[in-house]
């Protein structure tokens, strides 16, 4: 759902001097942003950037495999 998307959806809470205190949103919008904040609290980990970092390394020097199938791929970890 895009930023305009969710600005259409929520609701503002004024206090009493007009000022918004706080915002209702959709269940459903609130687990999207739920599951969003999840994924993005697990690629901030540090643990979770060196394996990305490792990947990108691995593709940049070639050591990736291209497999046709699923299966082909399972039979290759299998060995």
């Amino acid at each position: 759902m895009s930023t305009l998307e969710i600005e259409r959806h929520v609701r503002y809470v004024n206090d009493s001097h007009g000022r918004s205190t706080d915002v209702l949103v959709p269940y459903k919008l609130f687990k999207e942003l739920l599951e969003l904040k999840t994924s993005m609290e697990i690629y901030e980990k540090p643990a979770t950037q060196r394996s990305i970092k490792k990947a990108q390394r691995h593709v940049t020097d070639g050591k990736t495999r291209s497999f046709r199938t699923a299966g082909e791929a399972l039979e290759w970890l299998r060995k």
